[in-house]
């Protein structure tokens, strides 16, 4: 009898431990270091003090140097959700961070979300990367190691963007963004691009695809595009109902073997 009860008041210890670590997950820190509180998650601010944005940032267990990774948010700003994909992450060996394109404004329901995405400014959603690649240059784990990104539905649009804009990125995975298909501008890409689109997409229909397939193409650039049939937009969110197991689970596979090729490889 004593033995069950040791044992229950084990299991409950552990199940209490980790949920503290969750609930916690968010707690700030300065400089972007773990906080005791959140040995796993920091809070920090990019750019001048009176300016710039916030960002959430994951660290990967023990000190090792790390490639690092960017992650752009869906339409509906830096939410749980866009935080536990940065820590999905962090299971792979990366740093991870999601700077706040809505610096602060965060969207609940479509009309929202909607209205903040056609508010966004490119060149100053840019910049915001940029800040967020030049952080994790400052930062002793990461250092000179690959930095890649990876974005979603509006975040889909801007990693690609940024990967043409920055020679920073050594990986792009872009999922469900509106792509850039002109040849001339994708010329400027640097970096190997991974596209993911779900096939009943409204939004980013097959026309669309095949023009980012043929603008990669004519610019000379690798053509590494997938359409997975029976899913719609956000079918990577599993907040939504949009999210689609099968297509999200051979997505993601294929994203981290394209991080794990091109950032660590």
């Amino acid at each position: 009898m004593r033995r069950m009860v040791v044992v229950a008041v084990a299991v409950i210890a552990v199940l209490a431990g980790a949920l503290w670590l969750r609930s916690g997950s968010d707690a700030a820190a300065p400089n972007g270091q773990k906080s005791s509180t959140a040995p796993d998650t920091s809070r920090i601010h990019l750019g001048p003090a009176t300016g710039g944005t916030d960002a959430f940032v994951a660290w990967p267990a023990g000190k090792a140097p790390a490639s690092a990774i960017v992650v752009i948010h869906e339409w509906w700003g830096l939410n749980g959700q866009i935080r536990d994909v940065a820590r999905r992450l962090t299971q792979q060996g990366y740093v991870a961070i999601v700077p706040d394109l809505y610096h602060g404004q965060v969207a609940t329901d479509p009309e929202t979300a909607h209205e903040l995405s056609r508010g966004v400014d490119e060149d100053v959603a840019l910049a915001d990367m940029d800040a967020a690649v030049a952080w994790l240059r400052s930062q002793p784990r990461v250092g000179t190691r690959r930095i890649g990104i990876v974005g979603f539905c509006m975040g889909g649009g801007l990693a690609q963007r940024m990967a043409i804009h920055s020679r920073e990125i050594a990986a792009a995975v872009m999922f469900y963004g509106s792509p850039e298909t002109d040849p001339q501008k994708l010329a400027a890409l640097s970096a190997p691009l991974q596209a993911h689109f779900g096939a009943e997409d409204k939004g980013i229909t097959a026309d669309k695809v095949e023009a980012l397939k043929a603008g990669l193409a004519k610019a000379g650039k690798p053509v590494e595009v997938y359409v997975y049939a029976g899913a719609g937009h956000a079918f990577m969110n599993d907040s939504r109902p949009s999210y689609h197991q099968d297509a999200a689970r051979q997505a993601w596979a294929r994203t981290l073997a394209f991080f794990q090729k091109n950032l660590k490889g």
